[in-house]
């Protein structure tokens, strides 16, 4: 079923699947043949159309009220959008099929990252100007009035994060109430550094949702990966908050390393968070991190990840080949990515886990 979202601050309803299917069918297709041409999340298809009035209109849906010129001499677009929606994070995959402008007023709930997939694009966020391209990303800011020239050839990835999730978490990274509303910088390098980290976190998410039976159907795990791309762009991305989430913090104390670890070993599967442990342990994220490194030189996540190799490998070796697939196993443990699972455990055991389950 896909969201549905009817602009900003609006609730999110999952429309029933006779209601998508005539919804689709009142849409103006833009191809004969339907396809999507391998744009992400073509599961969660929203639209296709070749009616500007009618892009606009479903697009304001998902974000907000704006305008849309189309630039050049034919008046017609090819535009596709799908659209996949967590609790305080949702991703589009967009094009328009053609050169248009987006204007539209601040958005006061929420913010924005458009990031190309091809193609290269321009936005005005506030004052400044940022050149989108596979290497640059835009974060916009609620407050700031936003201008996109959007050429055909362009297909973007966009996340909105919504303003209250992620200010709270930034207050829990800071282990106090914010003083200010967070603004970030408008151009995100993605091609290097932590960009990068981030855009991987963010292609791990979109082939997530792409496979049918992935775990983040489950709530908790869906809210993991949500947790963890709003805390690596506040941590990745200059902000206002930069200096502080920068400045010196105290090593939490032996016994809250401890109180950590006695969760994790006790409930290695369970979804532990750094916020979590932190939380049980009564000290900041930041500062339960350094104690991590101080005592363990790794830090919570490295240690649950750990624990939960060494869990697996144990079931394996006590499986039988037969009866369990190393999938399976992996997933109990809360190994969401197949080949990712398995270059770690070759990695950290120089075999394949299919090897010590054929044992």
């Amino acid at each position: 079923m896909v969201p549905e979202v009817l602009g900003e601050g609006a609730t999110t309803r999952l429309r029933r699947p006779e209601e998508f299917a005539e919804w689709k069918r009142r849409s103006v297709l833009s191809r004969e043949d339907g396809s999507a041409s391998g744009l992400p999340l073509a599961r969660y298809e929203l639209f296709r159309s070749c009616d500007p009035n009618h892009v606009r209109d479903e697009v304001s849906r998902v974000w907000a009220p704006h305008t849309l010129r189309v630039l050049g001499g034919d008046p017609r677009l090819n535009a596709r959008m799908h659209y996949a929606r967590l609790r305080d994070l949702s991703v589009s995959a967009l094009t328009y099929g053609g050169t248009v402008r987006f204007t539209s007023k601040p958005a006061e709930s929420f913010f924005t990252v458009f990031v190309p997939l091809a193609g290269e694009a321009e936005a005005r966020c506030g004052t400044e100007r940022v050149a989108l391209s596979t290497t640059t990303a835009a974060v916009l800011s609620p407050g700031d009035p936003v201008a996109l020239r959007w050429p055909g050839d362009c297909a973007q990835l966009v996340v909105r994060l919504e303003r209250t999730g992620l200010e709270a978490r930034l207050s829990d990274l800071l282990g106090a109430p914010l003083r200010k509303p967070l603004r970030f910088a408008p151009a995100m390098a993605v091609g290097s550094g932590n960009g990068l980290s981030w855009l991987r976190g963010l292609r791990m998410l979109v082939t997530e949702l792409e496979r049918p039976g992935s775990l983040l159907e489950r709530r908790a795990v869906a809210e993991m990966f949500e947790r963890t791309l709003a805390t690596a762009l506040l941590l990745g991305q200059p902000s206002n908050y930069t200096r502080m989430l920068d400045g010196e913090v105290p090593a939490a104390p032996t016994r809250a390393v401890s109180i950590a670890l006695e969760w994790i070993d006790n409930h290695p599967k369970w979804q532990h968070t750094t916020a979590s442990l932190a939380r049980e342990a009564d000290v900041t994220e930041r500062s339960l991190q350094l104690g991590f490194r101080k005592h363990l030189k790794m830090g919570p996540m490295e240690y649950l990840r750990e624990i939960r190799l060494r869990g697996v490998r144990d079931q394996l070796r006590a499986a039988q080949s037969d009866a369990v697939t190393v999938t399976e196993i992996a997933a109990e443990w809360g190994f969401l990515h197949a080949g990712h699972f398995a270059a770690r455990y070759q990695q950290r055991f120089g075999e394949r886990p299919s090897q010590t389950l054929r044992r």
